[in-house]
């Protein structure tokens, strides 16, 4: 579910062409197979985002099929990329379509848990994507400022949760630590004196932040 109605998710969908080559059928595949991967309107603001940022080094919490390390490997052709992913089996999908793409010597795969990996990780990133196990958004979130270059961006993604953190009518008992722990994040970071924030609602949430020291 987006957080906005579906009637402007569907006008939207209507002006933005649909991805076309490889990403068109890797994105088919994703949602054939049920695997998560960032909404339409996710990737259309990343690929104007992106650019403007001039991102050399970028890390990916969360890898799934490789859909988004693909396309922002597409946006940014001078960009290395570092992306984390649990699942063996979707790692093992991740790494053949970047090789499909002769992308795998600027897109570097690690398995591994993403909270493990960065808590160890001694890397500098311009942009940070977050799209990892929600329940640990505030551990990636403090370790990630730790590791952002000076004038980097970290994006999290689903920060919104299926609108749950804002309608008790959409509230699921059984994600309610997931959602707690996501109010907390969010109150936290808008309010934070050394850090610039902001919530974007496109597609499921976004939160966009970059440190002041930075």
């Amino acid at each position: 579910m987006h957080v906005t109605e579906p009637f402007i998710e569907d006008y939207l969908a209507q002006l933005f062409p649909e991805p076309a080559g490889y990403l068109k059928d890797l994105r088919a595949f994703a949602e054939a197979e049920g695997v998560p991967i960032i909404d339409v309107q996710v990737e259309n603001f990343l690929n104007f985002f992106l650019p403007l940022l001039g991102a050399k080094s970028i890390l990916e919490l969360g890898t799934a099929v490789g859909y988004s390390a693909s396309m922002m490997a597409r946006a940014l052709p001078d960009a290395e990329i570092t992306t984390v992913e649990l699942d063996p089996d979707r790692a093992v999908n991740a790494r053949t379509h970047f090789q499909n793409q002769n992308m795998e010597d600027r897109i570097h795969l690690i398995v591994a848990d993403a909270a493990e990996f960065i808590q160890k990780d001694e890397g500098s990133y311009d942009f940070i994507f977050i799209d990892a196990a929600k329940g640990q958004y505030e551990i990636y979130l403090r370790e990630s400022l730790r590791r952002l270059a000076p004038g980097g961006v970290i994006l999290m993604d689903n920060v919104l949760f299926h609108g749950m953190l804002a309608s008790k009518k959409l509230f699921k008992r059984r994600k309610i630590t997931i959602v707690k722990r996501l109010k907390r994040l969010l109150y936290r970071v808008l309010r934070a004196d050394n850090l610039s924030a902001t919530v974007l609602p496109v597609g499921d949430g976004l939160l966009l932040i970059r440190r002041l020291d930075g």
